[in-house]
């Protein structure tokens, strides 16, 4: 473990900055979504990024909510079946989706140049070829499958074999994601979901990744059940073995009431506080050891990684399929629960439950379940946050000639309450820049949250409902004395 880090991060801090924060995947957060947003208005925002952008490179995101067994970590949509004909049908409703978008194409005269492809899920190997030969020729419809820059899928690998690898490589994917999560026996039996090591190294071979050359990519949670600093130094000095391209280590998002199955997770061996940010510590001093760079907060890659490169020359983008080279910041979701950032200015996302999404689309809409417009307030904080986010480093110069203001004078509350940070050595301000420190690296979300002018009015809000609640209680007690 970094000494440095490790000697100046006690428990007394931690717990000082234990708030919950958001991951910022997009600002605002998607609870600030109206349920309002119509489909017309999610018809305005397509037209107004084909319109305004033809030829801005375009992320295509498809979902597959079916799994054959349910991990207790997950907080992902899915659905938990073995009957495949579930599947069958979810992908017949989905064409009919793709279907909408062909039609609104040609109806408007756009051709989206839809650059990357994106299968995730839930399980999108659970996808048998014959079917999966069906969504390819599917999806050729609204895109150039043969000219994209990257086709990638995620990988639960229980269930394929290295000819499925194959299969996938000759369909023309070049990046495959693995879910991995941990590699030690008693974590993966306290979260339902057994793979050992060996499971790996047998399909991923020398000639696999040949196949894949955007890449390997492993997904790892810190803060499982059963989860130590030395079990998780062990799985991650197994990881640097196998050496993926890049790897994503999230913290376990544990939200029961979204997700009751988490509750099926033996609970009281859940590592929190200190000891969950000294394993992710430990996991991050390995990776380093091992020549990985940090891209942002929670992801790495090698050097050689076209993330590490996008990194050093500021071209990162953040969303929900974490760190990437920043080719497409659009990004048009289908399936149940997918989300679009259309543009500037346009988030969307799909219906969340299944029968509703089936209900739109065969009505011939757009299964659109919330949305936001952003002002230009939004997208400035948007900047602001995710540069911090990705970059610990925010210079308030590119800020004020982007956006024509006076970074000070616009941000004067929020670098006011960035006062505690600076005294703790989490961030160092001066007249120019914000730099949240190596230290303040594992707290950058919390630091991003100050940004959050949605977050703060609600928290506003709040306090100022239970300050009239509080006084009503005591007008109600003095009156019935």
């Amino acid at each position: 473990m970094n000494p440095k880090i490790a000697s100046s991060i006690d428990e007394k801090m931690v717990k000082k900055y234990s708030q919950n924060a958001f991951m910022y995947v997009e600002y605002p957060h998607k609870s600030f979504w109206s349920n309002q947003f119509s489909e017309q208005d999610f018809k305005e925002g397509l037209k107004s990024l084909l319109a305004s952008q033809k030829d801005a490179p375009i992320l295509l995101y498809v979902h597959m909510p079916y799994c054959q067994k349910q991990c207790y970590f997950c907080t992902c949509r899915v659905e938990i079946s073995l009957n495949y004909e579930d599947v069958k049908h979810y992908l017949n409703v989905l064409y009919r989706e793709i279907d909408l978008y062909q039609k609104f194409f040609k109806e408007n005269s756009m051709k989206p140049n839809i650059k990357e492809i994106h299968l995730g899920g839930g399980s999108p190997t659970f996808i048998y070829p014959a079917e999966f030969d069906q969504l390819i020729e599917k999806l050729k419809t609204i895109a150039d499958i043969e000219n994209l820059a990257e086709f990638s899928i995620e990988i639960d690998p229980r269930r394929v074999k290295k000819d499925r690898l194959d299969y996938y490589h000759n369909k023309g994917i070049n990046r495959i994601s693995f879910g991995i999560q941990d590699f030690d026996l008693e974590v993966q039996k306290a979260v339902n979901r057994v793979q050992p090591a060996s499971l790996i190294e047998k399909i991923l071979t020398p000639e696999v990744r040949k196949n894949f050359k955007n890449g390997v990519n492993f997904d790892i949670i810190c803060g499982l059940p059963r989860q130590t600093v030395s079990s998780m130094k062990k799985t991650m000095e197994k990881v640097s073995e196998l050496s993926p391209d890049r790897i994503c280590l999230n913290y376990l998002d544990f939200s029961p009431k979204y997700a009751e199955h988490q509750l099926l997770m033996p609970q009281s061996e859940i590592p929190v506080g200190y000891e969950r940010k000294r394993i992710f510590l430990e996991a991050l001093d390995v990776l380093t050891k091992n020549g990985y760079v940090r891209t942002g907060y929670d992801h790495f890659a090698k050097p050689t990684d076209e993330v590490a490169k996008a990194m050093a020359k500021k071209k990162m983008a953040w969303n929900s399929l974490g760190y990437t080279p920043g080719r497409c910041v659009d990004i048009i979701g289908i399936g149940v629960h997918s989300y679009s950032r259309l543009g500037e200015n346009f988030y969307t996302q799909n219906a969340y439950e299944l029968e509703e999404y089936e209900f739109l689309v065969h009505q011939g809409k757009f299964p659109v379940f919330r949305g936001h417009k952003l002002n230009q307030d939004d997208v400035i904080r948007r900047d602001v946050i995710q540069q911090l986010r990705s970059y610990f480093f925010l210079d308030f110069s590119e800020i004020e000639n982007k956006y024509q203001i006076n970074f000070n004078e616009y941000f004067k509350n929020e670098l006011r309450s960035l006062a505690e940070f600076e005294k703790d050595g989490i961030v160092e301000l001066n007249a120019k820049s914000i730099t949240i420190t190596p230290i303040g690296h594992q707290f950058a979300n919390l630091i991003c949250k100050n940004f959050d002018q949605y977050l703060h009015s609600r928290e506003t809000s709040s306090q100022n409902s239970n300050h009239n609640s509080i006084q009503s209680s005591c007008i109600n007690q003095v009156t019935g004395s």
